[in-house]
């Protein structure tokens, strides 16, 4: 699609398509959408907005249309001598073809009927994608013998002046022997593949009412030149906006909960979202179908408009662990012209896969750049959903006031805690370029999408562990909804999620049992939660850390000094048992890194796994680490003892006061045991093992 569009209509027309209030549901986010699209694609008219010209964009330009070629004259309508044409599909085109028609997306006019059975609302068919010529050859004659007959096209039939036509058609469709011509011809011109299947007609001039499309030059004419085709086109949709599942009629008058008009609304359009569903009717307790226009109901516009943003949708669309996340960019107030240009270029161009990251973030930077400094009124819809059937999602999280501003400052937190001395190739926290959320060298503008979606949080954190399906019970997606809205994500249950996490990688067989990379994203995650605010902790306990980085000296740390700046940079270890905790894991982790390379298989880490510490035997794993430690010392033949740091953090902490005293949570302390554990396997401040 063409991105700048929108910069060659005039801003009138754009002024007069935006809505005249601001945008306060995922229905105005729907319609606002199928608006920019229809008019970037020139879908205007009284028929435009109806077509689906990306459906068929695959074909574009190929010989992909088959024609079924009909000449009507005193009201009958009998085969061409060549009954049947492959013709190419164009976007556009001004020459007539060798065979005097002009066969592009308007005059093709193409309606495609979302459903995996059935046949489309126009008389213009997409076949699927792997047809056989067979298949090819039913979808050519029922053009004549299946759409006509259809109730919405006959009922056309019945009120239009020219429904004489669409009767000439079906009774066409009646003869058996011109239908075998048909099939026989479009068996013959295709193959296995996807094709578009229409119909052209040559009439004598005025014998029909035609519409702006109409080529008076044309030999042959397709069904978005003729109004009756048109007006049974829109008959066949609109009708689905009434009557579909359980409601016969699922109409009446109204207001139209998008545009705010009186008028006939609607009560089962479809939703691109499957949000508002008649096949979802046991969402709905005693919901009676046929009054369902009572609740969201939409006018025809409406209706259209919603159907047509289902490109713009998919487009901000981007998976999940096992789900599907929309992040849906609006204005706080009435957008401009110029804001609805810069919506439809990053939208298009998300469509097209142009862009690095979500549509949020993208549109983000795009307004920042424009305006010269962040745009206060973007705001964005996320929704959570698992597709549980085509037709058919689940909601597990959903935040219709999403701001960039606690995605911006999440991002900048991230990105600074990387670059801290809290984290490094050679320690104290590993730093690895094939783990996403330590990717030291990405540019804090990129962040934001990193942080905002729900693979953020997947990285770091573990699925409930009784759920078999998606959940809204899940952290990930309660803890995304929860940055995107600006509330904060609660420190027990994000502890409770890392350590689970955490044991389901450790793997006592590996080389490298411990996932010391994993340890390091949870933290630097946490580190970034905490220090933007959006970390829900108990009043007693703070959580931020210190990323700032010292330039007052450049003499490298010796152990001791880097065991002190980092836990002077945790105001949550100046606990005297957490501190305790955290020492204990960094002996365990120097310990197995002593081990390692003595060539021992059973190291303390795998003796001591996280999921195993609890404050009931706290002080015997410390009891049995320290020893261990004495007895290395004495292997080593050292006059004091390794890791002397360590070993007096680990004794102060636990004789501050009895474990069984303690106010740590279980997580809490596995959490801080295992980012122990992480910083004594990544210390590699010495290759020696003394207290230098």
């Amino acid at each position: 699609m063409d991105a700048d569009a929108l910069d060659r209509v005039d801003a009138a027309i754009i002024e007069d398509a935006l809505p005249e209030r601001p945008v306060t549901s995922t229905r105005d986010i729907e319609a606002l959408y199928g608006r920019l699209y229809a008019l970037g694609r020139g879908l205007t008219g009284a028929y435009g907005p109806f077509l689906s010209p990306d459906a068929a964009s695959a074909l574009v330009g190929m010989e992909r249309l088959v024609v079924v070629r009909v000449d009507i004259a005193d009201g009958t309508a009998t085969l061409a001598d060549d009954p049947v044409r492959v013709a190419s599909y164009e976007e556009n085109v001004s020459r007539l073809t060798r065979d005097g028609l002009l066969p592009d997306i308007q005059r093709v006019a193409h309606s495609k009927y979302e459903s995996a059975r059935g046949v489309d609302h126009s008389v213009t068919h997409l076949s699927g994608q792997t047809n056989a010529p067979e298949k090819h050859a039913d979808h050519a004659v029922e053009r004549l013998t299946r759409w006509p007959s259809e109730d919405a096209v006959r009922a056309e039939a019945t009120e239009h002046d020219d429904g004489w036509l669409i009767d000439a058609l079906d009774a066409l469709g009646d003869d058996d022997a011109a239908m075998e011509r048909v099939g026989n011809a479009a068996a013959n011109a295709t193959e296995e593949g996807q094709f578009l299947h229409t119909v052209a007609l040559r009439f004598d001039a005025d014998a029909v009412a035609t519409t702006d499309q109409f080529v008076p030059d044309a030999e042959w004419h397709l069904p978005g030149e003729l109004e009756v085709l048109q007006e049974a086109m829109v008959r066949r949709k609109t009708t689905k906006f009434r009557a579909k599942n359980e409601a016969s009629d699922a109409s009446g008058e109204g207001v139209c909960y998008v545009d705010d008009a009186d008028g006939e609304v609607y009560g089962v359009v479809d939703d691109p979202l499957k949000w508002y569903l008649s096949k979802q009717m046991e969402r709905f307790p005693r919901l009676d179908p046929d009054q369902s226009w009572r609740t969201q109901g939409l006018g025809r516009e409406a209706a259209i408009a919603a159907q047509n943003g289902t490109t713009f949708l998919d487009a901000c669309a981007e998976s999940g662990p096992g789900v599907s996340a929309f992040y849906l960019p609006y204005f706080e107030a009435v957008p401009s012209a110029v804001d609805a240009r810069e919506l439809y270029r990053t939208l298009t161009r998300q469509a097209d896969d142009a862009t690095d990251g979500n549509a949020v973030a993208s549109l983000y930077r795009a307004l920042r750049d424009e305006r010269g400094g962040p745009p206060d009124d973007l705001r964005f819809a996320l929704l959570v959903v698992e597709k549980y059937q085509k037709d058919r999602w689940r909601l597990l999280a959903y935040e219709p006031n999403g701001t960039t501003h606690y995605g911006v400052e999440l991002a900048d937190a991230h990105h600074r805690a990387l670059n801290s001395g809290l984290f490094g190739h050679d320690g104290p926290l590993p730093l690895r370029d094939e783990f996403d959320l330590l990717d030291v060298a990405r540019p804090t503008e990129r962040w934001l999408s990193v942080v905002t979606s729900t693979w953020y949080f997947a990285r770091t954190c573990a699925p409930p562990d009784d759920e078999d399906e998606p959940s809204s019970d899940d952290i990930r997606y309660r803890a995304t909804k929860n940055v995107v809205g600006g509330s904060a994500v609660a420190a027990d249950n994000l502890f409770s999620a890392y350590v689970d996490h955490l044991v389901d990688r450790f793997d006592p067989d590996a080389d490298y049992p411990f996932p010391g990379a994993v340890v390091a994203e949870q933290h630097a995650q946490l580190t970034a939660l905490a220090n933007v605010g959006l970390l829900d902790a108990d009043a007693d306990t703070d959580y931020t850390v210190d990323t700032m980085t010292d330039t007052t000296t450049d003499d490298e740390l010796s152990r001791a000094e880097q065991f002190e700046d980092f836990v002077a940079r945790h105001d949550a270890l100046s606990s005297g048992e957490r501190r305790g905790i955290f020492a204990l894991g960094a002996l365990v982790g120097r310990i197995s890194r002593y081990q390692r390379a003595k060539n021992r298989s059973m190291t303390a880490v795998k003796r001591h796994p996280v999921d195993k510490l609890s404050r009931h035997n706290v002080a015997q794993v410390a009891t049995d680490v320290v020893d261990s430690n004495v007895v290395y010392s004495a292997e080593e033949s050292y006059t004091g003892t390794m890791y002397a740091e360590l070993m007096d953090a680990v004794v102060d902490g636990l004789l501050d006061r009895p474990p069984a005293d303690w106010d740590l949570e279980t997580a809490d302390l596995r959490y801080h045991y295992a980012l122990g554990i992480a910083y004594g396997l990544n210390d590699r401040s010495t290759s020696d093992y003394d207290n230098e």
